[in-house]
């Protein structure tokens, strides 16, 4: 006999009224608005009402899948979920970074501690007493995980400030680079003309000045090390 339970969809079935978002609905509706009906009179009409903008929710909370969540993004306090408190803090401020609270998460740690140890003994010796100190166990893990919650938004600025940081070392890093080559290029510039000053100076032949002229000219269009080499020719040129 199949399971009367047996699940058949894996997400559940949009609801009826999506019929109703027909063409020919949404050609009415928008005649209606051009005719000047406001929200409350199109909602008396049975086929259309559903095609009215639903309004803002007031509340501060919804309901979603059977849970309720809240509308602003915050660290909802224990209070707020219903839930037992295991520390003491006189501020109930969404971040708070004191030593207090450091010292309470390494109580409740060590409180773990213990009663993870005296459950092994109840599941040993009397396993009747065990699911209250379940429950107890389930409750310190809750406040640490609250308390951890509370420096979320700490961890996500340091996130981003280290991301900054290493944003601008690489930019920098470009930079000084870019500086690097402009140096050099100067300097080979600056040599390559010197030459061709000494070459017009001295009488040389047009022939050594346009090679030395398309050699400086080729040299930018090669690959560094046989740039390096060219420069080096020149140079040993100068020195002739």
């Amino acid at each position: 006999m199949a399971d009367s339970s047996e699940i058949s969809a894996l997400y559940p079935p949009p609801p009826p009224y999506y019929k109703l978002f027909t063409h020919t609905n949404v050609k009415k509706f928008n005649e209606l608005r051009k005719e000047g009906l406001n929200d409350e009179q199109l909602e008396e009409i049975p086929d259309i009402k559903f095609l009215v903008r639903p309004k803002l929710p007031t509340k501060e909370q919804y309901r979603s899948f059977g849970d309720l969540w809240w509308f602003e993004d915050k660290q909802v306090s224990l209070k707020e979920n219903n839930l037992t408190k295991a520390y003491i803090e006189e501020e109930e401020e969404e971040e708070v970074f004191t030593k207090a609270r450091i010292d309470e998460l390494k109580k409740m740690t060590k409180s773990l501690l213990l009663n993870f140890l005296e459950l092994v003994g109840l599941l040993s010796s009397n396993p009747k007493l065990a699911a209250k100190k379940i429950d107890n166990i389930r409750t310190i893990l809750i406040n640490i995980h609250h308390l951890l919650n509370s420096y979320r938004l700490h961890q996500s600025r340091e996130t981003l400030i280290l991301s900054m940081q290493k944003k601008l070392s690489e930019t920098q890093d470009e930079i000084h680079g870019i500086r690097t080559t402009c140096s050099q290029v100067e300097v080979k510039l600056n040599t390559l003309v010197e030459r061709l000053q000494q070459l017009q100076n001295a009488g040389g032949k047009e022939t050594e000045i346009n090679h030395e002229y398309d050699l400086g000219k080729k040299m930018y269009n090669v690959p560094k090390e046989l740039r390096n080499e060219a420069t080096e020719f020149l140079l040993k040129q100068q020195k002739r």
